[in-house]
C-alpha cells in the first residue's frame, strides 16, 4: 500500500472528532459514521486517491477507514450513554 497508514489514521482521527462533538447530544447512529465519512474521510480520500496503486486499495482504505469510525462510535457510545 503506498498510501502510508499514518495517513489513513490521521482521516480516522479527524472524522472521529466529528463523532466525538456529536456524541454529545445523543448516542451516535449509522447514520452519524456516515456523515463523518462523508464530511471529512470522502474528500481526504478523494484528494490522496492518486497515491493508491489501484481501486481495490482505495476501496480497503474506505472501508478500514469505515470500520475504525464504528469501532470510535461504539466506544463512545459506551462511554457517553451507558446501558443502564
Amino acid at each position: 500500500m503506498l498510501v502510508a497508514q499514518q495517513e489513513l489514521d490521521w482521516i480516522v482521527e479527524k472524522a472521529s472528532e466529528l463523532l466525538a462533538d456529536k456524541v454529545q447530544d445523543g448516542p451516535l447512529t449509522e447514520r452519524d459514521i456516515e456523515l463523518a465519512h462523508e464530511i471529512f474521510a470522502r474528500p481526504r480520500l478523494q484528494k490522496i486517491s492518486s497515491s493508491f496503486e489501484s481501486e481495490e486499495e482505495y476501496t480497503r482504505a474506505v472501508n478500514h477507514i469505515r470500520t475504525k469510525l464504528h469501532e470510535v462510535a461504539k466506544r463512545l457510545n459506551a462511554k457517553y450513554w451507558p446501558r443502564k
